[in-house]
């Protein structure tokens, strides 16, 4: 009995053992785990969605005593967590108040994520950090004040949020700031006026928030600037002439704001500046002529700014330009011949002013020009041959001035050549009828000159037009058989002619959306294959002499908002199909020779 009574307390003894051994094992792998792992794992309960490997690797039962093979962590030789980056891995929650714990944190990468609420102000107790990104996700509310206590803080990059209140002054203050993204926000109130104090920072980024003031003027302080960005804001007053001593800047961008006052801006220490944006303000004068010393200039833009007065010849020393827009100004006189002189010029967009006289022919000096936008001017005489010999041209758009002479023939003998809208002029003589062999033009509109002569069989040789417009003109003859072969034309309008004959059957014109050949002296019948041009809104052939029926299958064309066939000769009964024209808005049958009932003319 003895016996019996020791053997079952042995047993007892030994399960108790055994689940002492048990329980005491899992303490030690709790307890082993360091006060970083601990952290960690307090900041996986904050987050909602994780990837496969965080759950496999952050664990509370981890046979390591330390979180470093953890996925996203870097530690250093002491076991501390120096780095978490998990940029991109589809992480979805909030970033809790325990990344405070990590002292020796160096690191913090969480940008282009799914994260959401606030960034936690206990960031600011993570004074060894010196990479900051939380960009792209959902974090709201302020910019932490205490951010700025991270005195070894060089990269800050906040941009892409849903961010609000006013940008902390204390930012500024941290000594080793090179680079402070926060566009993309809601960020309000004016930028501080300490801003000069961030002596080493080479990029601020404040764009596409709400900030309002003006620009302080000790911006000029920041002499390691490199970017600039402040567009797309509700900023005011004049653009501060400190600017001007910021020798190391490349890239400045004030675009869309409310800024006025003069441009005082161009000076010797400009010569790094490559990107200049002004565009979208309200300055008064001109454009500034010291912007000549900016001689790396690689883009000048300033657009719609209430600019006046004329075109410096100082531009001309801009050797390195590849863009210049003076667009949709009140700039006047003449384009000065030394624009010639900027010989990398790709584009030249002078449109919307009040600029006149004749084009100098230096222009045709820029051997790289692509784009030459000179429309709603009042520029008269003939564009020089010159122009016309700049192999490099993909577009010409000079509408809506008082230009006037023959289109050479060297127009057909541009390659490169897409665009060409030259309607409104006072253009004369035959088109050249090569037009088309050589390049693969886009985009025609010579509405509304002088030009005489037959339509050039070969416009849409290249297989890409898609607008052609040649009304209002005096052209003569048939349409060509290539134009109703032309695949891609979505537009075609060819009213106000004397052109004569059959209309094309149109029945591969499957992406035409608008035709206009009204006024002519087109003869026989509408054809059917308009029936198959499902794309089009808008048919005009009044004012011909066609005969004959309308085509039943005319009916087909769902998306017709406007038809004339007004003062031709058509005969027969209007097709009751055309009761599917649910869109159609303009109805115009009158002058004719229909039966039965004819609907009355209605839109008109």
């Amino acid at each position: 009995m003895i016996l019996k009574s020791k053997m079952k307390n042995l047993v007892l003894f030994e399960t108790l053992l055994l689940f002492c051994l048990v329980f005491s094992t899992r303490i030690v792998s709790i307890s082993c785990l360091n006060s970083d792992g601990l952290a960690l794992l307090s900041l996986k309960k904050h987050l909602d969605k994780v990837p496969p490997e965080l759950i496999s690797t952050w664990k509370t039962n981890s046979p390591e005593a330390t979180p470093c093979k953890w996925f996203g962590i870097t530690c250093d030789d002491s076991k501390k967590v120096t780095s978490l980056n998990f940029t991109g891995s589809g992480v979805s929650g909030q970033l809790g108040p325990e990344i405070g714990q990590l002292k020796s944190l160096e690191i913090l990468d969480v940008s282009s994520n799914d994260l959401s609420g606030i960034i936690p102000t206990s960031l600011g107790n993570c004074t060894s950090l010196v990479y900051i990104d939380v960009s792209e996700n959902r974090f709201s509310g302020k910019i932490p004040d205490t951010l700025g206590s991270l005195k070894s803080l060089a990269d800050l990059y906040l941009y892409s949020n849903s961010l609000t209140g006013e940008l902390p002054k204390s930012l500024f203050q941290i000594p080793a700031l090179n680079y402070l993204h926060v566009e993309h926000n809601n960020l309000t109130g004016s930028i501080p006026q300490n801003v000069g104090e961030a002596k080493e920072i080479l990029e601020l980024r404040l764009f596409d928030n709400q900030f309002s003031g003006t620009i302080p003027e000790s911006i000029g302080n920041c002499r390691k600037l490199e970017v600039l960005y402040l567009h797309e804001n509700k900023l005011v007053g004049s653009l501060p002439e400190s600017l001007n001593l910021l020798e190391n800047l490349t890239d400045l961008f004030v675009a869309n704001n409310s800024l006025s006052g003069t441009v005082r801006f161009g000076s010797t220490k400009c010569r790094k500046l490559v990107t200049l944006d002004f565009s979208y303000n309200q300055f008064e004068g001109g454009v500034p002529p010291e912007l000549g010393n900016c001689s790396s200039l690689d883009a000048l833009v300033i657009i719609k700014c209430n600019l006046s007065g004329t075109i410096p010849s100082s531009l001309g020393m801009l050797k390195n330009l590849t863009v210049l827009n003076l667009s949709e100004n009140r700039l006047s006189e003449s384009i000065p011949a030394e624009i010639g002189d900027c010989s990398s010029l790709s584009t030249l967009k002078l449109n919307d002013n009040q600029l006149g006289g004749e084009l100098p022919s230096a222009l045709g000096k820029l051997q790289k020009l692509e784009s030459l936008e000179l429309f709603e001017n009042r520029f008269s005489g003939e564009i020089p041959i010159e122009i016309w010999k700049i192999q490099s041209l993909t577009q010409l758009l000079v509408y809506k001035n008082n230009l006037t002479g023959n289109l050479p023939v060297e127009i057909t003998k541009l390659k490169n050549l897409r665009i060409v809208t030259i309607f409104n002029n006072s253009f004369s003589g035959v088109i050249p009828p090569g037009l088309g062999l050589n390049s693969n033009l886009e985009i025609l509109d010579f509405i509304g000159n002088k030009l005489t002569g037959e339509i050039p069989p070969n416009l849409c040789h290249g297989n890409k037009l898609t607008v052609f417009n040649l009304g209002s003109n005096q052209l003569h003859g048939n349409i060509p058989a290539s134009v109703a072969q032309c695949k891609t034309l979505s537009r075609l309008i060819l009213r106000d002619n004397n052109l004569s004959g059959p209309l094309p059957e149109f029945s591969q014109n499957q992406d035409l959306s608008f035709l206009d050949l009204n006024s002519n002296n087109f003869e026989g019948s509408i054809p059917s294959g308009l029936g198959s041009c499902r794309k089009l809104t808008a048919i005009n052939l009044s004012r011909n002499k066609l005969t004959g029926a309308i085509p039943p299958v005319l009916g087909n064309l769902q998306k017709l908002r406007y038809l004339n066939l007004g003062v031709n000769s058509l005969t027969g009964l209007v097709p009751p199909k055309f009761s599917n024209w649910k869109e159609l808005t303009t109805l115009i049958l009158s002058g004719n020779r229909f039966s039965g009932f004819v609907p009355p003319d209605r839109g008109t």
